[in-house]
């Protein structure tokens, strides 16, 4: 079985070769026409629409995501003096982070929202075709995973000293809304921010020109 095991068959892999080979010509095309608007949705869509099928549906992705997303979860709550427990779920290395109350254990699964996969996919596309920004300042869309385990590790928190009776609350309204602000927080400082500044030395160099 090999690679094929427990994921797609080579059929699925062939047809997801042509598919990125078309996307990729599409993408090239584009970038050659300098039809940048088109050239960064079809390219970040593209990058992550393949990013979530590959390491989803080809390859184990999602289950390391999930497997890291639980064990730092772990260690960072250790650290905090909440104890917790991770094991794997039969079948499909489904993650179980369990936390340690008086009343007894709560169970949270680590799957796909939790695993950070959605969100690394989407931000790093962004980040990876956004014209004209550095590759270091690219390559700190790993900062939404990071970001994704300090949301796990405070719907945590909150069940061991709230109970269990806090799990609608902390994980559907306390966990997004932070995990959101701090992705708005990351988008800004990568890209918002950065686009200011090109914009605002555009303009100091317009106004200076003018001034000669």
């Amino acid at each position: 079985m090999g690679l094929w095991r427990g994921h797609a068959d080579p059929t699925t892999w062939a047809q997801a070769l042509w598919g990125a080979l078309v996307w990729l010509a599409l993408v090239l095309a584009l970038r050659r026409s300098r039809i940048w608007l088109f050239y960064y949705l079809v390219a970040a869509v593209g990058w992550c629409f393949g990013l979530v099928v590959l390491l989803r549906e080809l390859l184990p992705g999602e289950a390391a995501l999930a497997m890291a997303t639980a064990y730092n979860t772990h260690y960072l709550a250790g650290l905090l003096g909440v104890p917790t427990r991770v094991f794997r779920s039969a079948p499909g290395l489904l993650l179980v982070l369990v936390i340690a109350q008086e009343s007894g254990w709560t169970a949270l699964q680590v799957g796909l929202e939790s695993s950070g996969l959605l969100e690394l996919s989407v931000l790093s596309g962004l980040l990876l075709f956004y014209p004209g920004m550095p590759f270091l300042r690219r390559s700190l869309s790993v900062a939404t995973y990071v970001a994704n385990v300090l949301r796990v590790l405070l719907i945590v928190v909150v069940l061991h000293f709230a109970g269990k009776d806090s799990l609608l609350f902390a994980h559907t309204f306390l966990g997004r809304a932070f995990f959101f602000a701090v992705t708005v927080a990351i988008y800004w400082y990568l890209m918002t921010r950065t686009s200011l500044e090109v914009l605002r030395g555009r303009v100091l160099r317009a106004l200076g020109e003018e001034g000669a």
